[in-house]
């Protein structure tokens, strides 16, 4: 034995001595003089004027020499003078003391693992934090220990100045940082502004309680540690599910975390819900409720009593669904629990079997007190794409990603509520979730800091109406709203710690007026899908109906409906001249944009077309026009409609000058027979109405609503005309100062909302004085007009009567829109 540890001494010895003699002939070769270095540089330089020579060949008689050469400075100056700024800052770090050195760095590292804001926020805050603290600390250190009376006058000056200084930055972070934010610029509703409001709904407020006497109960799992109501407090115990098929990552270290945490794995997922229900011997309908991500020890599932209350007084039995165990989590720190979406959706319809089978069980407290045929389900942020998932999942018989998943669910499912959604967590195959034969709403604050892009329209666009029954889809936007409040355990801060101490709470409306909000339109949306005709669909085209509802803040709605005939949707092709269904053909005059694309938002775009069109009158006398002309066929489909229908947005695009401007007839002319002197204004401009009234807004530094005049022709040459203003004013952009400064945001600060315009034909006044003779190909110039007098006033426009529709844009200036879903409604 002592042979072998002497031999094994040894022989690690020689090892020892030939990897430091390799170490010192390493360091022997790579110590580098100041010539290496003076060498080395000018390689480099070489390198870079070869580049610069090979630029110059490539630009050889086509840019001047002078040009060049200062492209040349700007291309080979500007990255010298960062390099010569980061050298400095090197140099100055090199000053602190090796063993200090690394904390200076560390804070800037700390900064941005913490913070996430745009780099130029994160470069102010890290110099702030390094400048008050180093000031401070540095100051501090000379008024103690006795250093004070050693100091000269002019070292004591310093340190005061230094001291001052660091104390004021930090003083004003903390107050920055506690300051709740300013105040914003009111936001006119314009639309509250028009002459003609429509008239109050006659039904019953539907935020305010109902006449049903309620109780409640908890259902789970029965061994939840970590709150009673679903551990040994429980009511009824619920099986646990098995949703491996869904969920990946779960065998990662945090996902062991987590069930260390939850006692429960992706093959024992819990069936845990709140439950709220009306007295009486129903059957009743049936709502679920579930929450999105939020840390997963503060519970989420809570902050839906105030719905759920509400809506078993009115006679529907809810439930906020418990989903916590596949939250977020402090262990998330690699392989997080990404897209568990689909898990969550799945999860809402096993919560649907234990329904089915209590409703069916003779000992059930709920035996034949639940209409399974009449579900809604309401989902919150990621919760909102769930409930999605979930109506798809319902209608198919295998897991879209594996067939292994055998689904047998078949609930009727007759409407799905998204507040402040997602969109795009989970593709099933790989394709945005697709929806048919429901209703659909989704909600939306214009101040949200999670959710910042309106995503819950890519949601509503997407669902297909295939059957006979009525259905409709629409979409609320909030201004002031945040993505919390709707939840009374997420509240005011949307966003985690330390980040939400930059939003501009001030700008959030209060808590109260959202609940208010949310109370009336998802109770309107959940009666209106389970009591067809219950007379609230119109606070869906219209939030207007429903104004002394609601609390004074602007609102922009979206709505579509089964019965309605979109002519133009835009997605059809890529052919500016043709439409979706029933047009003949599509053309513009006079305008300065017209083009077809995808509608953006903060976050990416809407995955949906609309028409983008410009108009600039500042130098021209006759407007911009827009027209789609029907084909005669088309009249069956639209028969019997009584309103044309629209989605509208200001664009916010600077148009430029016109697309092709048309020659002005000469002054000393003489007008052709049938036509009038002043034959050079039209018609269409005795109903600019507001025209004037607009110049004087923008002189008053207001934003001035887009407005245009829309006409429609008839088989008979007959032209009816309506000014847009009248009906319904389009709100200008909403731009929300979601944190303190906008240094803290680097989204774009508003996007396009588009409005539903619902105009009715009875009300388009008939021009008596014009009948187009020249209409074939849709066009109506001027010179084409003759007076004709009308002793009677004409009837309105019968809709399968009608040949074109006009859009003219007659107001002064220039401006731009965005149309889609252009159609006719009964």
């Amino acid at each position: 034995m002592n042979r072998i540890r002497i031999f094994l001494n040894n022989l690690m010895g020689r090892i020892r001595y030939l990897l430091a003699g390799w170490r010192l002939r390493i360091s022997e070769v790579c110590v580098l003089s100041s010539a290496h270095w003076r060498w080395a540089s000018l390689g480099i330089l070489l390198i870079i004027g070869l580049i610069l020579v090979g630029l110059l060949m490539e630009y050889i008689g086509v840019i001047h020499l002078v040009v060049y050469l200062g492209a040349v400075a700007m291309f080979l100056g500007f990255p010298l003078l960062i390099g010569l700024g980061i050298r400095f800052g090197l140099k100055i770090l090199g000053a602190i003391p090796e063993r200090y050195g690394w904390l200076f760095f560390g804070a800037v590292f700390f900064v941005f693992f913490m913070f996430g804001f745009p780099t130029e926020a994160l470069i102010v805050i890290a110099l702030f934090l390094i400048f008050s603290g180093a000031f401070t600390g540095g100051g501090l250190y000379n008024l103690t220990g006795g250093r004070w009376t050693s100091l000269r006058k002019t070292n004591r000056i310093l340190t005061m100045v230094f001291l001052v200084n660091g104390v004021g930055l930090f003083s004003f972070g903390m107050w920055y940082l506690l300051y709740p934010g300013r105040v914003p610029e009111e936001t006119v509703a314009v639309a509250m502004e028009t002459e003609i409001l429509p008239a109050h709904l006659e039904a019953e407020d539907p935020s305010l309680p109902g006449s049903y006497r309620i109780d409640s109960l908890y259902y789970g799992w029965g061994k939840d540690r970590r709150r009673p109501e679903y551990g040994e407090e429980v009511t009824v115990i619920t099986p646990t599910v098995d949703g491996s098929n869904f969920l990946d990552d779960w065998d990662k270290l945090p996902g062991r975390l987590r069930t260390r945490y939850w006692k429960v794995g992706p093959d024992s997922l819990p069936l845990n819900g709140r439950v709220w229900f009306p007295e009486g011997d129903g059957p009743f309908p049936l709502v679920l409720m579930v929450h999105g991500n939020h840390l997963d020890r503060d519970f989420s599932d809570p902050g839906y009593g105030y719905l759920g209350r509400h809506f078993a007084s009115h006679g529907i039995i809810a439930v906020s669904v418990d989903e916590n165990f596949l939250n977020g989590s402090w262990s998330d720190f690699n392989h997080p629990l990404r897209t568990e979406n689909d898990c969550r959706g799945w999860l809402l319809l096993k919560h649907l079997e234990v329904w089915r089978d209590w409703n069916r069980s003779d000992t059930s407290r709920f035996y034949q007190h639940v209409d399974l045929d009449r579900v809604v389900l309401i989902g919150h942020s990621r919760g909102g794409e769930a409930v999605s998932i979930a109506s798809c999942f319902n209608r198919l018989p295998f897991y879209p990603d594996n067939a292994e998943e055998r689904f047998d669910f078949g609930f009727g499912i007759r409407g799905v509520a998204a507040i402040a959604p997602v969109d795009g967590q989970y593709y099933p195959a790989g394709i945005p979730t697709p929806l048919r034969d429901v209703n659909y709403f989704t909600i939306h604050g214009s101040m949200d800091a999670d959710m910042r892009s309106y995503h819950g329209v890519r949601q509503m666009r997407r669902i297909e109406f295939t059957d006979s029954a009525y259905h409709f889809v629409s979409g609320l936007y909030i201004h002031g709203a945040n993505h919390g409040q709707f939840n009374r355990k997420w509240g005011l801060f949307d966003i985690g710690y330390p980040n939400y101490l930059l939003l501009n709470r001030r700008a959030i409306i209060p808590a109260e007026q959202q609940e208010k909000v949310a109370l009336v339109y998802l109770t309107a949306f959940v009666r209106e899908s389970v009591e067809p005709g219950s007379g609230y669909t119109d606070l869906f085209r219209d939030y207007r109906r429903g104004r002394e509802w609601l609390p004074g803040v602007v609102f922009l709605n979206q709505f579509h409906e089964s019965t309605a005939k979109v002519v133009c949707g835009f997605e059809e092709d890529i052919d500016l001249i043709t439409g979706s269904m029933g047009v003949d053909s599509m053309g513009a005059d006079r305008l300065a944009l017209w083009k077809e694309g995808r509608i953006p938002m903060k976050w990416d775009n809407q995955r949906n077309n609309g028409v983008f069109l410009g108009w600039n009158n500042e130098n021209d006398s006759l407007p911009g026009e827009y027209r789609i002309n029907l084909d005669p066929g088309l009249a069956g489909e639209i028969s019997g409609c009584r309103y044309l229908t629209f989605l509208a947005a200001d664009a916010r695009i600077e148009p430029g000058d016109r697309l092709g401007k048309e020659e002005e007839p000469d002054e000393d002319e003489e007008p052709e027979e049938g036509e009038e002197e002043n034959s050079g204004e039209s018609a269409e401009a005795s109903m600019e109405g507001d025209s004037e009234d607009a110049g004087e807004e923008e002189e008053n530094g207001e934003p001035v609503p887009v407005d245009f005049t829309v006409w429609l022709t008839d088989d008979r040459g007959n032209r009816y005309g309506l000014r847009l203003g009248d009906y319904l004013k389009l709100q200008p952009p909403i731009k929300p100062e979601v944190f303190k400064s906008a240094l803290f945001w680097d989204d774009p600060e508003s996007e396009v909302i588009l409005q539903y315009v619902r105009l009715p034909l009875e009300a388009f006044r008939m021009d008596s004085t014009a009948l187009f003779r020249n209409d074939s190909l849709g066009s109506f110039p001027t010179d084409s007009l003759e007076i004709r007098q009308s002793s009677t006033p004409a009837p309105a426009p019968a809709a399968e009567s009608l040949r074109t529709i006009k859009f003219v844009f007659d107001g002064e200036g220039k401006g731009s829109v965005v149309l889609d879903q252009i159609g006719f409604s009964r």
